[in-house]
């Protein structure tokens, strides 16, 4: 079963968006000038696509995107006062070679200073903050989740901010589909175990458009440097264990 292309594009920019933040905000990546991320095709040792990332102070300065040691993305980031991202140029698309395409990134505070609104391509509303200044209800699209067709996430955090749960809501045509994805990690704040229970329910492994298919359960295993940062990243489903990232710091 694929899910919908709507669907698919919220959740892979809010996956992009928090791994955007993890990354930038290891104080150990000040060590460093840049990182080469290279993806591994399940049970094969063949690469797929790399993504070249420069680093200044600990944050993404650009992006190259390779479908093997082809160039198919770069971009360049900048920052606002705020220290948030502020636009990206993008410099080359495959699709339509060079370019200087302006990505703005809009975000919205309340008086206390908490994100309850960001844009970027949709936009994201963020609400019902818990203690640790963390908000525990992210709806996205054009509108609000009761309209037509929306999407909100609804989530559970640890004592050190991590997601521990995440309930999603889909909304299409009217009809309201949930999914319940647990997390569990390790010491250095990386998934160790997710578990998903989808309700209508729905036959695992889902298969997703243009990334790796979903299982009820998955498990992951890392390689650490000296920095603990993790340099290889292995996937475990149905009892088998596979190589998928690794990670090359400078």
């Amino acid at each position: 079963m694929k899910l919908p292309l709507i669907y698919f594009l919220l959740s892979t920019l809010t996956v992009f968006s928090q791994s955007f933040e993890k990354i930038r905000k290891n104080e150990n990546l000040k060590k460093y000038s840049s990182v080469e991320i290279i993806s591994f095709y399940n049970n094969k040792k063949k690469t797929g696509w790399s993504k070249k990332i420069s680093l200044k102070d600990g944050k993404i300065n650009s992006i190259r995107n390779y479908n093997k040691s082809t160039l198919t993305y770069q971009a360049e980031y900048f920052y606002d006062e705020k220290n948030d991202l502020d636009f990206e140029i993008v410099k080359y698309d495959i699709n339509k070679g060079k370019i200087n395409d302006t990505i703005n990134y809009s975000y919205k505070y309340n008086d206390k200073n908490q994100l309850i609104e960001q844009e970027v391509l949709i936009k994201e509303f963020f609400s019902n903050f818990n203690s640790q200044n963390l908000p525990q209800t992210i709806e996205s699209g054009k509108s609000a989740f009761d309209s037509l067709c929306g999407f909100r996430k609804e989530l559970i955090y640890d004592i050190k901010g991590n997601i521990i749960q995440e309930k999603e809501y889909s909304k299409i045509d009217n009809q309201i589909k949930t999914k319940t994805i647990t997390y569990k990690y390790d010491e250095y704040n990386n998934v160790i175990e997710l578990n998903r229970v989808s309700s209508p329910n729905e036959k695992y492994p889902i298969i997703m458009i243009g990334g790796p298919a979903q299982f009820e359960n998955e498990k992951f295993r890392y390689v650490y440097n000296k920095d603990n940062l993790w340099v290889e990243k292995y996937r475990i489903v149905e009892n088998n264990e596979y190589l998928i990232l690794k990670r090359k710091f400078k």
